[in-house]
């Protein structure tokens, strides 16, 4: 019942406060209980089947791939962006039907099993997972220094909290005191805020890219002056902040070019 109360509130905010903001719907799929020696297996697959989906055809507008670095919980995080929810319900299917179409254009009928077997691999990755939907304004709250090159390994902080009153002033709390000013500062890469819509998940998530695992730590540990917006940002956010929260440092590993239709991993010429 709290998820249905608070995804109804989610729905009259986005009628309000962001109704002049352009929303993104990004389903979350978290892969838990992959063992260190099968990550580059992992990877392998999940490279070589998210190309052979790829298509014309497919209603994403973006992919990326995330490996666990620090933290409790999933070996790998994918997040995919869709302009809409009717956009979600029909990628999985065009997804397997491209896949299906170019398995069965292989003239080898060995060669075609073995791929078979190799799709087959990569679903068992999937027995363990568990899924969210989330919802992106994209104006607002999603902010970006100039020029980034994202086609790097750069270290993604999340924190996922629930919140004690407005989902939006929480979220924006947090934009204001920590994400706007570490990407004005060159600390950060870019930051922003999403929230709950559909499956299990907290109210806010935040999320913060830096270049380097090195630049992260100096982030965390500046002792730059905060300006009174800065103040004002923390003091709503924390003052929102319902019960225990959960931080989680990632590694980006690949994500899809969408202008040429296929995965490429994180680093240059890869």
């Amino acid at each position: 019942m709290r998820k249905l109360i608070t995804s109804l509130f989610l729905a009259i905010l986005s009628f309000s406060v962001y109704a002049q903001d352009d929303k993104t719907y990004e389903s979350a799929t978290y892969v838990n209980d992959i063992s260190a020696s099968e990550i580059p297996r992992f990877v392998e697959l999940y490279k070589k089947f998210t190309n052979m989906s790829m298509g014309e055809n497919r209603t994403l507008t973006g992919e990326w791939l995330f490996r666990h670095w620090y933290g409790s919980g999933h070996t790998f995080v994918i997040y995919s962006q869709y302009k809409s929810m009717d956009d979600y319900h029909k990628d999985a299917d065009i997804a397997n039907e491209n896949i299906k179409s170019k398995i069965k254009a292989i003239a080898d009928e060995k060669a075609q099993e073995a791929i078979m077997d190799e799709w087959r691999e990569l679903m068992g990755f999937w027995n363990n997972h568990t899924d969210e939907i989330r919802v992106l304004y994209t104006k607002t709250e999603n902010y970006s220094a100039k020029d980034v090159n994202f086609d790097v390994p750069f270290v993604m902080s999340v924190g996922r909290y629930n919140s004690s009153g407005s989902w939006g002033d929480l979220g924006k709390g947090f934009f204001d005191w920590s994400i706007a000013p570490q990407v004005d500062r060159g600390e950060a890469m870019s930051g922003g805020v999403s929230y709950h819509y559909m499956g299990s998940g907290p109210d806010v998530e935040v999320w913060q890219c830096y270049n380097s695992l090195v630049d992260f730590a100096k982030a965390v540990t500046s002792n730059a002056e905060a300006s009174e917006k800065e103040k004002e940002g923390r003091k709503a956010f924390w003052s929102l902040a319902d019960g225990g929260h959960e931080d989680q440092i990632y590694l980006h590993i690949g994500h899809v070019d969408m202008e040429k239709g296929v995965f490429d991993l994180a680093g240059e010429d890869r």
